[in-house]
């Protein structure tokens, strides 16, 4: 794969689910919220957590990167679906500080959240092989929908490997629009000298492409491509990059 980059200036890799491991991060952030709470984080505890997490997210709309109401209000949904998942959660397993609100809860949740420090499997490997800052011969982006405190917080542990973040909110545009790409043109840099590696089609792939960018597809679990958009690339593993 190595060897096919060669054209490339500038690696532009998603953050969640490509490099940083969101599911961890976020089972940590549950568990240190409870702990302030007074609440033992039992497996019953943060099973619910997550799939009041996940169904929250969903009927949000923050999976659809598509829609125009989702585009507009992107941070805003993602700030306060959080409430709605610890109104669920309070339901079931009561909160012991009765001066605490499902919303207060969810912000608390998002300042543990940054704490961050959990990685793919091989995501620093390869980025230290990568990085023309650690010996490698490309410049290292990330490109990431989310909050900026969130985001730049979790990457703290990967900043010696990379030359900068282009986060959503601070951009004001998320992936796949192309007003989030240019943030990325204003640098210096043209489509044919970047590459995006990321695990979305619909984000990542599509976004890309849309701007004229070749994809790599970050596809741990070999998923099948049942999309509008045929990424140049296909990985499974992050250090097939350095292969």
């Amino acid at each position: 794969m190595r060897r096919k980059m060669k054209s490339y200036k500038r690696l532009i890799f998603d953050a969640d689910h490509t490099l940083l491991d969101y599911l961890a991060d976020e089972r940590a952030a549950f568990i240190r919220t409870y702990a302030l709470l007074g609440m033992t984080a039992t497996d019953g505890l943060l099973h619910l957590s997550r799939h009041a997490s996940e169904s929250a997210w969903t009927e949000a709309g923050l999976y659809d990167v598509h829609d125009k109401n989702t585009q507009e209000k992107y941070h805003f949904l993602y700030r306060s679906h959080l409430e709605e998942v610890f109104t669920r959660v309070f339901a079931a397993f009561p909160c012991p500080k009765n001066d605490v609100s499902p919303r207060l809860a969810g912000d608390m949740f998002l300042k543990e959240l940054e704490t961050g420090g959990n990685y793919i499997q091989g995501a620093k490997e390869t980025l230290c092989a990568l990085s023309n800052k650690t010996g490698g011969e490309y410049e290292i982006y990330v490109a990431t929908n989310g909050l900026s405190e969130i985001q730049r917080g979790r990457l703290q542990g990967l900043n010696e490997y990379l030359h900068g973040a282009y986060i959503s909110e601070e951009i004001g545009a998320i992936k796949p629009l192309p007003a989030f790409f240019d943030a990325i043109f204003r640098g210096g840099v043209n489509a044919d000298e970047c590459l995006m590696i990321g695990d979305s089609l619909s984000s990542d792939i599509a976004g890309a492409h849309a701007v004229g960018m070749h994809a790599c597809w970050f596809n741990p679990k070999g998923l099948k491509n049942d999309g509008a958009h045929t990424p140049e690339y296909e990985i499974r593993d992050l250090r097939e990059l350095i292969e």
